[in-house]
């Protein structure tokens, strides 16, 4: 079974219910391959201070690709920015791709929060048009940076029109439940392993 060096970057949403050593590495194992994880992540992180060097996790980044070559890279921003500030969020992804040497890079993007969540009534938008929202911006930085992309909000959408949306979130309204890391971690490997 050949081995994969695969390393994520993100914040809460990629480390929540340790998605990366769980719910992922069982997804890569059911795809015929075994996986050397390593996480770079800080809650509520943006991309763009993981690329910035003087930052105590830009640091931290630094020193896990320092003489390293991975297979796969996969980059979350914190989930607001793609909406609030598109030029940081394409700043970060340009700058964090810089600093890694990967066969390929995935952006994992992420989904709206939750109905009753106070950030989507601060936006004035639903949770269906969030998560559009963040998937356009996140084909937009695919399509510049020649990345693929993990459509976790998309599947979180098509999930919650057959089921409970509610077996998706935390009571947060934001982080994923046990559920919604499961999904999550499915689409990433659909991402890597089906698109070889």
């Amino acid at each position: 079974m050949k081995t994969l060096k695969i390393l994520f970057v993100g914040n809460s949403y990629t480390y929540y219910n340790k998605m990366p050593q769980t719910f992922f590495t069982e997804e890569a194992e059911k795809a015929g391959y075994a996986v050397e994880v390593t996480e770079i992540t800080k809650g509520g992180y943006r991309l763009i201070q993981f690329a910035d060097p003087e930052d105590e996790h830009g640091k931290r980044l630094r020193e896990a690709v320092n003489g390293q070559h991975y297979d796969f890279a996969v980059l979350q921003e914190q989930s607001l920015t793609p909406i609030k500030d598109e030029a940081q969020f394409f700043k970060g992804v340009e700058g964090v791709k810089e600093l890694i040497d990967a066969d390929k890079f995935i952006l994992y993007a992420t989904w709206g929060r939750n109905d009753g969540s106070p950030q989507l009534e601060e936006l004035g938008i639903s949770r269906e048009e969030m998560t559009e929202k963040l998937s356009l911006t996140y084909n937009k930085a695919a399509q510049i940076y020649g990345m693929g992309i993990a459509e976790v909000g998309k599947a979180f959408l098509e999930y919650a029109a057959a089921r409970d949306k509610d077996e998706l979130y935390n009571p947060d309204k934001s982080h994923p439940s046990p559920v919604g890391s499961a999904l999550a971690a499915k689409v990433i490997a659909e991402a890597m392993f089906h698109s070889r």
